[in-house]
């Protein structure tokens, strides 16, 4: 049960502040090289790709599911 939960719960941080996100990370890498950011629920976990400009991609650190907690509490995150 606790897995559902937890994707369930990161699927509503990437809903609600998916974009915001996407922002911090223009902000933070300021390359442009840098074309897009994904970011892919991984149950407990925010996976997050840079996609360069010569198509390659680059995963960058994840962003767990107790830092999403704290940061975002209206979303009730959790296991």
């Amino acid at each position: 049960m606790g897995s559902v939960s937890a994707m369930e719960s990161i699927d509503r941080v990437i809903r609600k502040h998916g974009s915001r996100i996407r922002r911090e990370l223009r902000r933070e890498y300021k390359s442009r090289l840098i074309r897009r950011f994904t970011l892919s629920n991984q149950t407990y976990e925010i996976a997050i790709s840079a996609e360069l400009a010569d198509g390659t991609w680059l995963e960058l650190k994840p962003l767990d599911i107790d830092g999403l907690a704290e940061r975002y509490p209206d979303c009730k995150v959790g296991y």
